[in-house]
């Protein structure tokens, strides 16, 4: 086996697919990277056995074959070289042993026989279905979703973001039972700019989300999509923008783009009636800028232990203001001109809920629309690519009533003492999530 390529492809490569290389491998051929020289091109994949990434670069290939090399330490050495540089290995199959050589440099490799890597899984394309969305759509969607994700790994279902496919619909929707994310946009099927240059699979055979009448629903690891997230860069609609493929079945997914796959497993499990938990209506609407309550937020969560803060509506002054009385810190308060339709209100958040959330939809203007004091309330963008994202949080109890001016704060620590309110999100999750406990665990992955 024989190929050369600049340090700069080589690296870029390396660095796609180490996402998928396990920190304590439990088999040491799990820390390699698998390489595959042929027909002019160099592929190199990872895998965990959740989770597997393939990186495709163009190479001068001398002699084909396939090999794998300890991958942290063949990336040390190659993300250290000059980007120009020319790369040449020569692997020698009876001795497991590859050699890099380069403008006076020369390195040996010991490596494993590539039949001892797992092999990725695949999808029949007969037996999945496909659909095709562009890198910005993907990368929106994910931006406004992937924080609302759970960390209890004890709701297995709810750690990953589930993705809906209907007609020419796409939605990305992920609830932690604080916080809950919902992103609808398009699903592009038509041009020339959607065929994907890898792309060698006959797309007639496969159950297209277009053309289903069939939603076509799966729930996806937040790690296996993050790592997605690397990969898709940063496009827009107008720069870097590019189409990827998914395949998808029960069990499994695979992402393909012009020089990446990825596949990882699905999860299980029954995932939560999500749409109830979004009012039809609102009773009050507060425009104001995305940086001024974000920064606002930020700075009064640091005088309270808690980080609640409590919101007050002005809708004569067209006024929000933002207060915090910490009993050990001290206080703080804000006000920044909003744009307010109807009766006045106080509603308290958790910081450490409201942050991430406002971070989700970036945009220069939200709207922040609300009922009650003790109902969710829901963050959307202005104007924006975002317009159809909807971010929803749920509200903590102000133990008092007292009415707040907008150029005092609370005197005694009685009136700003806060309890959590019951959270109609976490209910409706607990429920489904008991009523489904069994099935809440990783479809496997066949090997």
């Amino acid at each position: 086996m024989k190929f050369s390529c600049t340090a700069k492809q080589f690296d870029a490569a390396l660095d796609t697919v180490m996402g998928a290389i396990p920190s304590k491998p439990n088999h040491p051929i799990l820390a390699n990277v698998l390489l595959k020289a042929s027909n002019q091109t160099l592929e190199i994949g990872a895998f965990d056995l959740s989770l597997g990434i393939t990186a495709h670069l163009e190479a001068s290939v001398e002699q084909e074959g396939a090999f794998t090399l300890p991958a942290k330490h063949l990336s040390n050495i190659i993300s250290s070289l000059p980007k120009e540089e020319e790369l040449s290995f020569t692997v020698k199959l009876d001795k497991q042993e590859a050699t890099l050589t380069s403008a006076g440099k020369r390195y040996s490799f010991r490596g494993m026989a590539a039949s001892e890597f797992p092999q990725l899984p695949t999808i029949e394309p007969s037996a999945g279905s496909s659909a095709i969305l562009t890198a910005s759509v993907l990368a929106r969607g994910l931006k406004t979703t992937l924080f609302a994700t759970a960390s209890d790994e004890t709701r297995l279902v709810l750690t990953g973001v589930r993705l809906t496919l209907e007609a020419e619909r796409v939605e990305f929707a992920a609830t932690n039972g604080k916080s809950l994310a919902i992103v609808k946009d398009s699903i592009h099927t038509n041009g020339d700019k959607q065929e994907l240059s890898n792309n060698k699979k006959a797309k007639s055979k496969r159950k297209s989300a277009s053309a289903s009448s069939t939603n076509l629903a799966i729930t996806i690891p937040k790690t296996a999509l993050k790592e997605l997230q690397k990969l898709l860069g940063n496009p827009t609609e107008s720069k870097d923008d590019f189409p990827v493929e998914l395949l998808f079945n029960d069990s499994q997914i695979i992402f393909s783009g012009a020089n990446f796959t990825l596949v990882c497993r699905a999860l299980a499990g029954n995932y939560p009636d999500y749409h109830q938990l979004i009012p039809s209506t609102w009773s009050r609407e507060v425009s104001v800028s995305s940086q001024q309550i974000l920064a606002a937020v930020t700075r009064l969560a640091t005088f309270d232990k808690h980080k609640i803060i409590r919101l007050v509506l002005n809708q004569a002054d067209q006024v929000l203001s933002l207060y915090v009385e910490g009993k050990d810190i001290g206080s703080g308060a804000e006000s920044i001109p909003a744009l307010i339709n109807g009766d006045d209100l106080q509603i308290g958040f958790d910081a450490e809920v409201l942050i991430p959330a406002i971070k989700a939809i970036p945009t220069s203007e939200l709207v922040l629309k609300f009922n009650q004091s003790n109902t969710p309330a829901t963050i959307n963008a202005v104007a924006s690519p975002l317009s159809t994202a909807t971010v929803l949080v749920m509200p903590v109890e102000l133990c008092s009533e007292t009415t707040i001016s907008s150029s005092s704060i609370p005197a005694s620590s009685e009136e700003s003492t806060i309890q959590t309110n019951p959270e109609p999100v976490a209910s409706l999750v607990e429920e489904e999530i008991e009523a489904e406990d069994e099935e809440l665990k990783l479809a496997a992955l066949p090997m």
